[in-house]
């Protein structure tokens, strides 16, 4: 092995977009960590908003790429269950390296990831899949599971996005939602959502979808909304379709607080209280920004999470759609993370192979 390799990543403290290739030691796993020779992986907002922000405070060279796909090529003295060889899929710490390779597909990359977020993959679920779950899944698992109750109707914005698409194949297929509705700016989003599971699917741009799911509930609105737009406008619009004492679920820091630079005024903290429902804001972030957070329970609850996401994955029941394979270089790489900032480009998941050969089974 060798005992360096050139990551992607950024060098200066928030420079933004484009990355730049960086050499880094191949890292040590620590005694609850696995090392693992990454195939492929996905990109996710998170990765342009540490390049952006650096808000986890590292000090700069950090190599991006948290959602990992690859070998097992060394243990940490207490990991259990595993061994080197096996096939695995993870999320990597959000406080440590992630494993994008700057080679183009020719392999060479290496990440930690924590035991509790390491999962043995299906034979059955391609490298490429199962490295575009982890963190969308994860956001999608830790807003819906234990909150959508059978039968209940659901609303999740965004169906045809990274976490959307999985959260309503998510309520509509593994957590037994009675309906499921979404929405979509464009007619690809839209066909996404549809093809998710969800029952009803409306335009945004066209639709006055408060009215319409008024329409569909006879007036009680839904059970729980679970918005990972990070949008304010859609926060709001979303608020008001909450039944008297449902849930509105978000995803990420949530109303007022949606550039991270400046917090503003959000109506959506008296909506809500006026229809006597619940706000509960999901953040993975918060279990590594703030570790007293990562207790046993909240360990146990991501292993779950991540043994549910390959099941379900193998069973056809969430299932990632990659609009987009890239190769592992610096200039792809940021041109998909680009087009994430952007907004609007990109439709469910973006894939990164990072070592071709090892993707490929070869």
């Amino acid at each position: 092995m060798n005992q360096t390799f050139l990551g992607v990543g950024y060098t200066r403290d928030r420079a933004g977009l484009p990355l730049e290739a960086v050499r880094v030691p191949v890292p040590r796993p620590a005694a609850d960590e696995v090392l693992i020779r990454v195939a492929a992986s996905s990109l996710n907002p998170l990765e342009y908003k540490l390049a952006d922000l650096n808000f986890m405070g590292r000090t700069p060279p950090v190599v991006l790429g948290f959602d990992l796909a690859g070998v097992v090529a060394g243990l940490g003295r207490d990991v259990e269950g595993m061994a080197v060889g096996d096939e695995v899929a993870a999320m990597a710490g959000l406080n440590g390296d992630g494993g994008w390779a700057a080679t183009g597909g020719d392999g060479g990359s290496y990440a930690v990831a924590p035991r509790f977020l390491t999962v043995r993959k299906p034979p059955s679920v391609s490298f490429r899949d199962a490295a575009a779950l982890p963190m969308c899944f994860l956001s999608a698992f830790a807003g819906l599971y234990g909150a959508v109750q059978a039968g209940a109707t659901v609303y999740v914005p965004g169906g045809g996005g990274g976490v959307g698409h999985l959260a309503v194949q998510m309520a509509a297929r593994a957590l037994d939602a009675g309906t499921v509705i979404s929405s979509g700016g464009r007619p690809q989003s839209i066909t996404l959502a549809r093809q998710s599971g969800a029952h009803f699917v409306f335009d945004y741009r066209r639709d006055d979808i408060a009215a319409e799911i008024a329409e569909l509930t006879h007036g009680r609105g839904v059970d729980l909304v679970f918005d990972a737009t990070y949008n304010e406008q859609s926060f709001a619009a979303t608020a008001k379709t909450v039944r008297r004492g449902g849930s509105w679920i978000v995803l990420g820091v949530g109303p007022g607080r949606t550039t991270r630079l400046a917090e503003t005024h959000s109506p959506v903290d008296a909506i809500l209280a006026g229809r006597g429902a619940r706000h509960v804001n999901v953040n993975l972030l918060r279990y590594f920004s703030e570790p007293a957070m990562l207790d046993g329970e909240a360990r146990g609850f991501l292993q779950r999470g991540m043994d549910l996401a390959m099941e379900w994955a193998t069973k056809g029941l969430v299932v990632p759609h990659v609009s987009q394979t890239v190769d592992s270089t610096v200039e792809a790489i940021s041109a998909g993370l680009r087009s994430l900032k952007e907004g609007g480009g990109a439709l469910g998941k973006i894939a990164v192979i990072v070592d071709r050969d090892l993707a490929a089974g070869t």
